[in-house]
């Protein structure tokens, strides 16, 4: 590992860091609340930040192993500082306020608060601030402030899974600012029209940053439910469906060549499986007792929010019948589109998965019939499949390992496997203890940590993490890393 290197890209992402304070810090100095709790950490990034990028002066060339490497460093190091203005506060422990900004970070929402209303506003802006930040990735705001060459950047990208790494033009740099403009242009127009549904402004911003980072932190201890708004709802739901979109989809929408994104396959699964979760879950909820518009409000808000992996509530869906409590993790579990800021599998993933399925099965039947797996009428490489089943297994470890160590700390088995699967999918709020009106402060310090750790893994796809976990990383400089992107 270059150290050098190493060191540019944390000083950056340092300095990106601190620069994001800067918002909430004006919001404290506005609201008259304590400066104290952004001026510190932005010292703690700034400084440090700036010797950093000094000492990494002239590096510029970052190959793909790399950048994996150093994505993972780099949000473990911006997680801890991230923490620093909620554990100033004190009204969490370091421990408490690490999870709570590294599930803001990876755009998970799973709180360990159980009085969100308490914390100052500053700290609640701050809170959906990070998961506007994650859903889009460090490394944007990094490249937009210290530029490095066209390949290193793509290579931090794709080790960040970030949305920009959709190409749209040659150039990384053009590419990611249409994307964040984009996203930002979206962020904007919900928070306008949640304005218009009687929300309050401030509160209007901090839940369109948490929809567009597709995170679901509330500034209210019930949630979206606190708001009793059929508006609102509505409105947040359908901004929910678009961010679960792969940005370069809505771009082509936005520049009125819909006919061309239709035709991706990958959003049309997307489109096929909210309408039949939604209508399975309307239809257990009226079999239930609810009235048919209650049950088709309620079951699209919650399709919505799961699917897209925002993790927002409109209800306590604890209370629901079995069959819903079921198809929920599992809607989370496939996920969004690829290329967009929502978790879990990725529907892509699965699509290439499942012909992989098919395809053996027609070989296991008739053997000497070569059958190819497409996707987009595209045939899907060998390698690409690979890759998609082996991602599918390191997934199904994962959970099984946090699963096993939750339930060990001595969470009960629902609670625990929901925990861990919500979290590894960034969808933040599961069952039973940590429902919609439950949170994640009852678990232990070690389970903190297993799910601080499930929730970087889930939001990086694994891989980074793993590579700092490896000796081989640390110890050979000519291992290789297929640097082509790990999205189906």
């Amino acid at each position: 590992m270059n150290r050098k290197l190493a060191g540019w890209i944390a000083g950056a992402s340092l300095l990106g860091s601190a620069a994001a304070m800067a918002l909430p810090l004006c919001f404290a100095a506005i609201s008259g609340e304590r400066l104290d709790l952004f001026l510190i950490p932005m010292l703690c990034c700034a400084l440090p930040g700036s010797l950093l990028l000094r000492y990494g002066r002239g590096e510029r060339v970052i190959s793909a192993r790399e950048g994996l490497l150093s994505i993972g460093l780099c949000w473990l190091i911006l997680s801890l500082c991230g923490a620093l203005p909620l554990s100033l506060s004190g009204q969490l422990s370091f421990i408490d306020s690490v999870f709570e900004i590294i599930s803001g970070y990876t755009t998970t929402g799973a709180t360990i608060l159980t009085d969100v209303e308490a914390l100052p506003r500053s700290l609640l802006l701050w809170r959906a601030l990070t998961q506007w930040i994650g859903g889009v990735g460090f490394v944007v705001f990094m490249v937009m402030l210290v530029p490095a060459s066209q390949g290193s950047t793509m290579n931090l990208a794709e080790a960040e899974a970030s949305p920009a790494a959709e190409k749209l033009f040659p150039r990384f740099r053009q590419s990611a600012a249409v994307l964040c403009g984009v996203y930002g242009g979206l962020t904007l127009v919900e928070a306008i029209l949640l304005c218009f549904a009687k929300m309050p402004l401030w509160e209007s911003v901090c839940h369109a940053l948490a929809t567009a980072g597709t995170g679901g932190f509330s500034t209210r201890n019930l949630g979206i439910a606190a708001y009793q708004s059929p508006a609102v709802e509505s409105i947040i739901a359908f901004f929910m469906l678009i961010f679960g979109v792969n940005l370069k989809l809505v771009w082509l929408f936005v520049t009125g060549r819909a006919a061309q994104a239709l035709k991706n396959e990958e959003l049309r699964w997307y489109a096929g499986l909210f309408l039949g979760f939604w209508l399975i879950i309307a239809g257990s909820l009226i079999l239930d007792g609810k009235a048919l518009v209650n049950a088709l409000g309620l079951a699209f808000f919650q399709t919505a929010s799961a699917i897209s992996t925002t993790g927002f509530a409109s209800a306590d869906f604890n209370r629901w019948p079995q069959l819903c409590r079921l198809l929920l993790p599992l809607i989370t579990m496939l996920g969004a589109c690829t290329g967009s800021s929502g978790g879990g599998l990725k529907i892509a993933r699965v699509i290439v998965a499942g012909k992989a399925m098919k395809r053996e099965l027609h070989r296991s039947r008739q053997p000497q019939i070569v059958k190819i797996a497409t996707l987009d009428g595209q045939p899907v490489a060998e390698a690409t499949i690979q890759r998609t089943l082996t991602f599918i297994l390191i997934y199904l470890s994962f959970f099984l390992v946090g699963w096993i160590l939750l339930a060990a700390a001595g969470a009960d088995l629902e609670t625990a496997g929901s925990a861990v699967l919500t979290c590894m999918n960034n969808s933040g709020t599961g069952l039973n203890g940590v429902g919609p009106l439950g949170s994640y402060a009852a678990f232990p310090p070690f389970s903190k940590l297993v799910l601080c750790l499930v929730m970087l893994a889930g939001r990086l796809e694994f891989y980074p993490l793993l590579l700092i976990c490896l000796p081989e990383t640390w110890t050979a400089p000519t291992l290789k890393i297929n640097s082509e992107k790990r999205s189906s």
